[in-house]
């Protein structure tokens, strides 16, 4: 860049300083500075070209000094000229703008009959056609171009229009055709010596090749070809991602996927830089080198896609990232990135409707234009008016439709949180209830303890037992079970079970249950002070309390392990066992207990998923948000 603008900058000292030389020779004066401003505005042209996708506002910024030139040149071939590089500024970003330059510059070159701009510019329509999605005008505009290109002996557009044409006829799968213009494109390069559209033209024609082998060698040579004249690196790294891609060998993937950002970096081609590292991260994934692949996505490509303000490639490399994630096992973190997927893909698609819609209405008006010129004042204003009577029908149509979909979702949804609304209402007056008779059962329990303990001790002494040693035992074991009565009372208490910080709660739980159990149970804690409000620590109490009452009915060998961690503001609960397992479905449609672990769940905005397999062991995993 430091060159082409030191290059620029010599020209205007060259332009000023012709202003000051004698009289005598002010016709050699004027044909020099004549010549200097018309190879500045070639270089400002190549600029435009050069930085149109990578930094738009470099280009933008060009395409202005561009347009200043000509209007200091003075000539319509310089006007028309610098038309045409501000809707190349204008090209990747905004179409409909860069349709109304290219536009402005026909006009200019179809009434001053300028034919070294004509194929040119044609081609460069073309290419806003085809954005609008519009292939009819896309190869009749291309078609122009061809028959204008033979004429003046401009070889490389002839090649790069049989080009397009081939790619329109490949996406439209007419394939006799497309194979026929990139054979064409491919004969006129080589015939004329033109490595670029020759490398081109080989690489296009590989698609038809069903030989894996063949269609590699007939990339690698035209990457060889590319490789004679700098200047084509975007078109090398291409071919370069295409190789990549049909390698099922993770390590020569990533070896060209390597080579093609090499070639992106050094010819600053961001786009194919990002499909580089995104196709790169999968090639890791298949390593399982989970480390690199996450840089790819977070230190390079994502950054990369976040500058651009490329939503499409944002939404598709969350998507992988998502990927990364699964491949992990972190099923949180992948939600997290397939949600960010979905908000980025919303906003590319209203980008590009956004975009079409002005793209269209430019294309649109034009043809309006075209309408004017050639039919009389009252045909075009019955036209306008049957046209004005159509869109306000179809306007008004589509707002009832609109508004019938929007009252319709709105209905639904309505309904649907009124539906949620009364099973959330239910659940809790469920819950509520099973709560007060667990409240009623632990002053029963606690009331009766002491009665219970006192007769107990009576009949033993009234036994008169001979042995001490047994009287003893048995006292001993009357007291163990009067304590045990009562710390089952205290945790069935909801005001007890308040009061006691959440892991201690599970601690003593584990205890209790280990004493009946044969089954060792596990239990693991990051956070020994999580600190909740009462009701969410009763209802996650009563959750882990079902899963291990469970566990100790049907576990009888193996192992139970249950955990407690903190993430990301959500407590997440992981429980495993080795016991029988059971069927997926049974929890949805039997079993008051599981029921209930779902609906207290559902009460703290969290949720609750079983994994069974008969034979083969139950696993819950359990998230609670905590700022709820």
């Amino acid at each position: 860049m430091t060159k082409h603008l030191s290059i620029f900058v010599l020209l205007v000292v060259l332009l000023h300083g012709c202003t000051q030389e004698p009289s005598d020779r002010i016709g050699f004066q004027s044909n020099t500075e004549s010549r200097l401003k018309i190879d500045s505005l070639e270089i400002l042209d190549s600029m435009v070209n050069l930085y149109k996708a990578s930094n738009n506002i470099l280009a933008h910024k060009y395409a202005n000094k561009a347009l200043s030139l000509a209007l200091s040149i003075n000539t319509e071939e310089a006007l028309a000229q610098a038309f045409m590089i501000k809707g190349i500024a204008y090209k990747n970003f905004n179409n409909d703008s860069s349709f109304i330059f290219y536009s402005k510059a026909v006009k200019i070159v179809e009434a001053n009959n300028i034919e070294s701009l004509r194929a040119k510019l044609y081609y460069n329509i073309a290419m806003v056609y085809l954005a609008a999605a519009d292939h009819k005008m896309a190869i009749i505009m291309l078609d122009s171009t061809i028959s204008i290109a033979r004429i003046t002996k401009d070889f490389a557009l002839l090649s790069n229009a049989y080009n397009s044409v081939g790619s329109i006829k490949n996406n439209l799968l007419d394939t006799a055709s497309s194979r026929i213009m990139f054979d064409s494109a491919f004969r006129v390069a080589r015939r004329y010596n033109l490595s670029k559209q020759t490398g081109v033209a080989l690489a296009s024609l590989s698609l038809f090749e069903k030989n894996p082998l063949i269609v590699e060698s007939k990339r690698k040579s035209a990457i060889l070809i590319l490789s004679r004249e700098p200047g084509n690196e975007e078109e090398i790294a291409m071919i370069q991602l295409n190789i990549g891609l049909t390698k099922s060998d993770p390590d020569s993937a990533i070896a060209y996927y390597q080579a093609s950002l090499e070639m992106t970096k050094s010819g600053n081609f961001p786009e194919l830089e990002v499909t580089a590292y995104n196709n790169m991260a999968y090639s890791f994934l298949d390593k399982k080198d989970f480390m690199e692949a996450e840089s790819c996505l977070k230190v390079h490509a994502i950054p990369i896609a976040q500058k651009l303000e490329n939503f499409n490639w944002l939404s598709s490399l969350y998507d992988t990232y998502a990927d990364v994630m699964l491949a992990q096992d972190n099923k949180s973190k992948a939600f997290d990135y397939e949600r960010q997927s979905l908000k980025m893909r919303h906003g590319a698609n209203r980008k590009y409707a956004s975009e079409q819609v002005r793209l269209l209405s430019a294309l649109l008006d034009l043809k309006n234009k075209e309408i004017r010129i050639q039919s009389n004042e009252s045909d075009l204003q019955k036209k306008e008016n049957k046209i004005r009577v159509i869109l306000f029908l179809f306007g008004c149509t589509v707002l009832l439709l609109l508004l019938t979909v929007l009252f319709y979702s709105w209905r639904l949804q309505k309904n649907r949180i009124r539906y949620q609304e009364s099973l959330l209402k239910s659940a809790k007056k469920l819950i509520d209830l099973e709560e007060t008779q667990k409240g009623r059962l632990s002053m029963e329990l606690h009331d009766l303890a002491n009665p219970f303990y006192i007769s107990m001790l009576k009949h033993i002494e009234m036994a008169n037992i001979s042995d001490r040693t047994i009287e003893n035992e048995l006292k001993e074991k009357l007291s163990t079970l009067t304590s045990s009565i009562r710390e089952i009372s205290h945790r069935i208490d909801n005001s007890f079970i308040g009061q006691i910080p959440l892991p201690e709660l599970i601690a003593g739980l584990t205890k209790d249950i280990q004493a009946v159990s044969a089954v060792p149970i596990t239990y693991k804690v990051s956070d020994n002070y999580i600190d909740l409000p009462i009701e969410k620590t009763l209802h996650i109490y009563r959750i882990i309390q079902e899963i291990l009452f469970n566990a100790m009915k049907y576990v009888t060998e193996g192992k139970v392990e249950i955990e407690l961690a903190i993430e990301e503001n959500h407590l997440f609960v992981f429980y495993s066992d080795t016991g029988p397992g059971i069927e997926e479905v049974i929890p949805k449609t039997k079993g008051l207990g599981i029921s209930n672990i779902y609906e207290r769940a559902r009460l703290l905005g969290g949720k609750a998923n079983m994994s069974s397999i008969p034979g083969s062991g139950t696993t819950w995993n359990i998230s609670i948000p905590l700022s709820k």
